[in-house]
């Protein structure tokens, strides 16, 4: 039963890298892969599920026989593949960077737009 405790590592291992790479704390596993969302893609969701479910089938000694553990290794090597490679740092920049882009044109757009009716009421 020694993948039994493999599999319930790799799924300490996976709460790990999300609450680190995306900040989802709180849940467990399926929880925080559900308030992902879009922040991961379809496939690592799905990796992820499937280290979920072998965890739940874990807990009990009946069902754990049921499990294939060159599945879950496959899946959690994928998902751990996917979650190390996001640069958090990377992402905070990203997101910076779209707000100032958005405030920017707004700006633009607004100065752009009281142009336009000054000439047009014959002030400028």
């Amino acid at each position: 039963m020694e993948h039994v405790d493999m599999i319930k590592e790799e799924a300490d291992t996976l709460r790990t890298l999300l609450a680190k790479r995306l900040g989802l704390k709180r849940g467990s596993l399926s929880r925080r892969v559900a308030k992902a969302g879009r922040r991961l893609p379809t496939a690592v969701r799905n990796d992820i599920a499937v280290v979920a479910e072998a965890e739940n089938l874990a807990r009990h000694p009946k069902l754990a026989i049921r499990l294939d553990p060159t599945a879950t290794k496959g899946a959690y090597d994928r998902a751990v593949a996917h979650l190390k490679a996001i640069d958090v740092a990377d992402r905070r920049k990203g997101f910076a960077l779209s707000i100032l882009g958005s405030v920017a044109f707004n700006i633009l757009a607004v100065i752009f737009l009281l142009i336009v009716v000054l000439r047009w009421r014959g002030l400028a």
